[in-house]
């Protein structure tokens, strides 16, 4: 989950934008408009806001100087305007007190030349403003949207493996099983077939596996599963020996917190003439913190 930077410059509140915005979030529309709401504001506010250079302009500024064009067969005019957007400063200069005998000065063509210079220069800036607020706009909404759980949560690295075809357990020695089937996977943590990694963060790992004879007819008698650090050897967590039922069968649930920078693999076992590893899933969800 890409974090917000610190005295971000444009390309940087865009990076973090782009990147933020690949990655799912499964909060409800509420708060979605929760946390546009702050970010709509500011640039609202933004928008609206003029100087005084702004009001000066409006004041002074020529009438035949307000980018005044011609379209359509009949010569109707537009004012001035960028597509309709209004500019509230030149608006509150156009009608203070004095404007108008200003306006009506003779201008030099010098100084016409410069107003036309002016209203150029303006529409760029006008423009790049725009530009401006909808990045801080995009920024801001993001970044208080990407920081709810919802979105956490939905950020979290995963995965989820199936077991796929049954595997025989060779009797009383521990064997490595086998996940092959992918449903997901956005590392860390991570599964590779018969084992995984944590990754910089600790992970919350489950497993379940069912168990069933290999000769049906001389079944084992009990059944142990455990998560294991293939390295160390350490044991996270451990179930069995559990009896085997009435048909030779078993089935074990294990879960297990596994600290950052560990790996993990499921190990099974089986006492009396070995026993098939079925049916299971194995997953991982990345800590919080």
């Amino acid at each position: 989950m890409p974090k917000p930077p610190i005295d971000p410059d444009y390309f940087d509140k865009v990076n973090y934008v782009i990147k933020s915005w690949t990655i799912a979030c499964d909060a409800p529309w509420y708060i979605y408009i929760e946390t546009l709401k702050p970010a709509l504001l500011a640039a609202f506010i933004t928008f609206i806001t003029f100087g005084w250079d702004d009001v000066a302009r409006g004041w002074a500024r020529p009438p035949d100087r307000h980018a005044r064009r011609r379209s359509g067969k009949r010569g109707r005019k537009k004012g001035r305007g960028f597509r309709g957007i209004p500019e509230f400063g030149d608006a509150v200069g156009r009608n203070l007190p004095g404007s108008d005998a200003v306006k009506g000065a003779n201008w030099s063509n010098g100084l016409r030349t410069l107003w036309r210079i002016d209203s150029v220069a303006q529409m760029a800036l006008f423009w790049w403003l725009v530009a401006d607020i909808l990045i801080d706009f995009s920024f801001d909404w993001t970044s208080a949207l990407y920081e709810t759980r919802w979105c956490k949560e939905a950020a979290r690295g995963r995965f989820s493996f199936q077991k796929g075809p049954g595997e025989i357990v060779i009797a009383h020695v521990w064997n490595e099983i086998n996940y092959s089937f992918l449903d997901y996977q956005y590392p860390f943590p991570n599964w590779l077939g018969n084992w995984g990694n944590t990754g910089l963060k600790g992970a919350s790992i489950a497993f379940s596996l069912d168990w069933e004879p290999l000769i049906p007819g001389s079944p084992p008698t009990s059944f142990s599963t455990r998560l294991i650090d293939p390295i160390s050897g350490f044991v996270y967590a451990e179930d069995g020996p559990t009896p085997a039922d009435a048909d030779g069968k078993a089935t074990h649930v294990v879960f297990a917190d596994i600290p950052r920078g560990r790996q993990f693999a499921v190990q099974g076992w089986s006492d009396g003439f070995g026993a098939v590893a079925k049916d299971g899933a194995i997953t991982g969800m990345e800590d919080m913190l």
